[in-house]
């Protein structure tokens, strides 16, 4: 997890020392929806450990942000850091523990996050004369989980309980140009975070994230 939070850390700067760059300088806001298809992988208390199936649930997320064109030639075209919020849930559906003992089980997990991304478009010379660009990312933030009406065969194990975490993103995707604009995203995002800590259980967590969006930009 540290060489992924340096790694952010690297992309992050690297995207803010870019604002010294004599550039085109423009703002934007973007917004994208698709599927969050895991979520908590694993349970753990003082008896023993159990392990998790969740159903692909869903992710929104919205950000705003401030794009700079490099110098012609580059052979990043652009650098972008934004601000972004998101929220992401899915239904749990089955725990297994370590002896392969499986039982079906009900319950939601809601994760709202807050995320400072750095971005690197167009990292590959082939993109440069296309609209289409291709882009990189990384951010760090933090993330506010929630689990509730977790319960067996009708009987509640865990009515509601919440934590806070660090947390880390990075993802890569391709933007189309409908136009000047307005930019189609599809993007790829993994979200981590620190182990939440839900009442003596910790939980560890990780989200893969399928994503379609749309950028405007103000130029």
């Amino acid at each position: 997890m540290i060489k992924i939070v340096l790694a952010c850390c690297l992309i992050v700067s690297v995207a803010t020392s870019a604002v010294a760059i004599e550039s085109d300088v423009y703002p934007y806001i973007s917004a994208t929806l698709g599927s969050a298809l895991t979520s908590i992988s694993k349970l753990s208390d003082s008896s023993g450990s159990f392990y998790t199936n969740f159903d692909p649930g869903y992710m929104a997320g919205a950000a705003a942000g401030i794009a700079l064109d490099t110098y012609p030639g580059w052979n990043i075209e652009r650098v972008r850091v934004e601000a972004e919020i998101g929220y992401r849930a899915n239904k749990l559906s089955k725990l297994k523990n370590s002896q392969g003992q499986s039982a079906n089980v009900a319950g939601t997990i809601t994760v709202k996050n807050a995320m400072l991304n750095g971005y690197l478009d167009n990292t590959s010379l082939l993109t440069n004369e296309m609209p289409v660009n291709i882009f990189i990312t990384a951010g760090m933030g933090v993330a506010m989980a929630s689990i509730s009406n977790i319960s067996y065969l009708g009987t509640t194990l865990v009515k509601s309980a919440n934590d806070t975490q660090l947390a880390y993103q990075i993802g890569l995707g391709a933007g189309y140009g409908l136009t000047k604009k307005i930019t189609l995203d599809a993007t790829y995002k993994y979200l981590g975070t620190a182990p939440f800590k839900f009442d003596g259980i910790k939980a560890d967590y990780g989200s893969h994230n399928v994503l379609l969006g749309v950028r405007y930009a103000f130029k």
